[in-house]
C-alpha cells in the first residue's frame, strides 16, 4: 500500500513526466501491436504464395512474367519501399519473373507503355494518377483493341486508391497493408474481372471537333466547390488527421471554389448493346492459316442485328450546381438500377447554392465515407459536357479526373465497357 501512495504522489508532483511517458507508452504499445499484426498477416500470405511458386511448370512452358510500373513518388514517396516490403517478397516466392519500371515525371507511364511489350501482365503500384496514365497509354497504343491487351493489376501504394479500394474493400483505415497484399495475391491467382472505362476527349466549342489525344479513366470526373475543397487538404497538413475536415471549414466562405457549375450536357441513355454501339475489332495478322478457316463467332457479334434506335438520341439538359460527378461503375455504390447489368455512367447533380453550414456537413459526411447531398442523378452512355466559363489566363477551373487536375474544357466522355481486364478477389468476380 505504501508503494501504491508513493507512486501517485510520484506522478501528481512531476505530472508533465507523468503525461509525457504515459503517452510514449501508448504510442509504443500500439506499434508493437501493429507490427506484431503485420508480420503474422506476412507469414500467411507468405505461405500462401510459396503454395503457387512450388507447382511444377510444363517443360514447354515459359516462367509467368510481369512488368511492375512503380510511381516513386506515390505515398510520400513511400510507394517504394511498401512495395519492396510487402509486395516483392510474395511475387518472387510465387516464382513470378518481375521486371520493375519507374516512372521518373508525370506523364511518363504513359509514355513507357509503348515499350512495354512481351510481358503476360502489367501491375500499376502506385495510385489513380499512375494507374490511369497507364491504361491511357495501352489503350492509346492499341486503338482500343482488346484483343492486343494484357491483364492489368494495381497495387494500392498512392494517396488515392479509389479503384484498388473497390476491387479490394477493407473495413478499416489501418487494414491498407491487408488491402496491398489482397491486390498482390489477386495478381498471383490470376482471377480477372472486366470494368468499364470512360474516354474523354477535348472539342472545340463552335465546330465540334475532337482536339488532342483521348484520356481514359476508370473511376470519376469530379467538378465543385467540394472538389476544390478536397484538392487544398495537403495546405493544411499541419492540423494531422484533422486536416479533411479543416478544408471545409476554411474554404466554405471562399470565392475561390467553383461555387457555380453551369453547363450544357448533352447525352444518351445506356444500351445493352446494338449495331450501333458495339465495335468489334478483329486482329487478322495475329491469326495462323490453319485459324482463319475456321469460323469463329465473336462473342459481340449477336448485338450486331440489334437496332436500337433510342441509343443514338441526344438528350438535353442546362445544369447549375456547386457539386458534379461523373463515375463509372466500378466506383458506383451498388445502388438499384432501373436496368440492372446495363453498362451505363452515373451523373450526379447536388444542390446549387449550400448554406455554409451545409457545405461543411456534407463535406465531413463524404471525408467519413457517406454520400452526399444528389438532386438528381442521370444515367448515360455517352455525355457532352459544355461549360459556361473555361480556363483562362486570368482564372482557371480544374476538373479531377482520376483525382487528377485538368482545365475544364468542352469535353466528351464515351463509356467503354468491359473493356479490359483486371485482377481482383475472387469474392468480386
Amino acid at each position: 500500500m505504501a508503494f501504491v501512495v508513493k507512486t501517485a504522489k510520484t506522478v501528481r508532483t512531476h505530472w508533465k513526466k507523468s503525461t509525457f511517458g504515459a503517452v510514449c507508452f501508448y504510442y509504443g504499445a500500439c506499434y508493437t501491436k501493429n507490427y506484431i499484426e503485420t508480420q503474422n498477416l506476412m507469414r500467411v500470405y507468405c505461405e500462401k504464395a510459396a503454395r503457387y511458386g512450388r507447382e511444377p511448370i510444363p517443360i514447354n512452358v515459359n516462367p509467368r512474367s510481369i512488368t511492375v510500373v512503380l510511381n516513386p513518388n506515390a505515398n510520400k514517396r513511400g510507394a517504394s519501399d511498401d512495395f519492396n516490403k510487402y509486395c516483392a517478397p510474395l511475387l518472387h516466392l510465387a516464382g513470378i519473373l518481375v521486371e520493375v519500371v519507374k516512372t521518373e515525371s508525370e506523364g511518363h507511364a504513359r509514355e513507357l507503355m509503348d515499350g512495354i511489350i512481351n510481358t503476360d501482365a502489367i501491375v500499376v503500384a502506385g495510385g489513380d494518377g499512375t494507374l490511369s496514365e497507364v491504361v491511357t497509354g495501352l489503350l492509346r497504343r492499341t486503338q482500343e483493341n482488346t484483343n492486343e491487351l494484357v491483364p492489368i493489376g494495381v497495387l494500392p501504394l498512392g494517396k488515392t486508391n479509389s479503384v484498388a479500394k473497390s476491387l479490394f474493400p477493407v473495413g478499416a483505415k489501418a487494414e491498407n497493408i491487408r488491402c496491398i497484399v489482397d491486390a498482390t495475391i489477386a495478381v498471383i491467382e490470376e482471377v480477372v474481372k472486366p470494368v468499364d472505362v470512360m474516354k474523354i476527349e477535348v472539342f472545340e466549342k463552335e465546330t465540334g471537333n475532337i482536339v488532342g489525344k483521348p484520356v481514359y479513366a476508370l473511376n470519376s470526373i469530379k467538378w465543385g466547390a467540394f472538389r476544390d475543397a478536397e484538392v487544398k487538404k495537403e495546405n493544411y497538413w499541419y492540423f494531422g488527421k484533422l486536416q479533411k475536415y479543416t478544408t471545409y471549414l476554411f474554404n466554405g466562405y471562399k470565392n475561390s471554389l467553383s461555387w457555380n457549375c453551369a453547363a450544357q450536357v448533352n447525352y444518351s441513355i445506356p444500351c445493352e448493346g446494338c449495331s450501333n454501339c458495339v465495335q468489334i475489332h478483329e486482329d487478322k495478322n495475329s491469326k495462323k492459316w490453319y485459324q482463319k478457316l475456321k469460323k469463329e463467332v465473336h462473342p459481340k457479334a449477336k448485338y450486331l442485328s440489334i437496332n436500337n434506335p433510342a441509343c443514338q438520341e441526344v438528350h438535353e439538359k442546362q445544369i447549375a450546381t456547386s457539386d458534379f460527378s461523373l463515375l463509372t461503375s466500378n466506383s458506383i455504390p451498388s445502388s438499384i438500377s432501373q436496368k440492372p447489368g446495363i453498362p451505363k455512367l452515373e451523373i450526379k447533380i447536388g444542390p446549387e447554392n449550400p448554406e455554409y453550414i451545409d457545405f461543411v456537413r456534407q463535406g465531413w459526411l463524404y471525408e467519413k465515407g457517406e454520400t452526399k447531398e444528389v438532386k438528381e442523378v442521370i444515367e448515360a452512355k455517352t455525355i457532352q459536357i459544355n461549360p459556361e466559363v473555361v480556363s483562362k489566363e486570368e482564372k482557371e477551373y480544374w476538373f479531377s479526373i482520376d483525382n487528377e487536375n485538368y482545365e475544364v474544357k468542352p469535353i466528351k466522355i464515351t463509356l467503354l465497357p468491359k473493356v479490359i481486364n483486371m485482377f481482383c478477389t475472387k469474392e468480386a468476380v
